[in-house]
Order: structure tokens, then sequence, then C-alpha cells
């Protein structure tokens, strides 16, 4: 039995004096990568929001000219008269 509690007691000593890995706080080469995807992800959104307002911004002038009075071009002589048989 003496050996169960020995083995117990190095078991525990081992448990006490590892290093327990903080998951809010990654390892360097994690870190550095969860940096990296961070400042990925901010481009994207930053891009995709300048996408959304040219995209707004093209429909609102196409509205704005659909809306726009229409110029009508009087029906005079001139506009009966394309060109005249010669």
């Amino acid at each position: 039995m003496r050996s169960n509690a020995a083995s117990q007691r190095r078991a525990e000593e081992q448990f006490k004096t590892k290093k327990k890995v903080d998951p809010a706080d990654p390892p360097a080469p994690q870190q550095a990568e969860v940096e990296k995807t961070a400042r990925l992800r901010a481009l994207r959104l930053a891009k995709e929001a300048a996408d959304k307002e040219t995209a707004n911004r093209y429909a609102a002038e196409a509205t704005a000219a659909r809306s726009a009075p229409r110029r009508h071009v009087s029906g005079g002589p001139q506009a009966s008269r394309r060109s005249e048989p010669k």
C-alpha cells in the first residue's frame, strides 16, 4: 500500500507544479494567429461596410434618376423632319 500512497503523492506534486494554461491567454504563437485573424476580420468588415455604402449610393442615384422629371422634346417642325430627301 505504501507504493500507492507514494504514487499518489508524486502525482499530486506533479499536478501542482505543472503550468496551467489559461484559455484567455493563449501562448505566443497562438496569440499571433489570434491577432492576425482579428486584423483580417476588421479589414473584411471595413471593406463590407464600404461596399455596402457604395451600393447604397448607386441605388440612391438610380432611384433619383428614375424619379427625375424627364425632358420632353417638343413636337415642332424640326423634330418631325429627320432628313429631307434630295
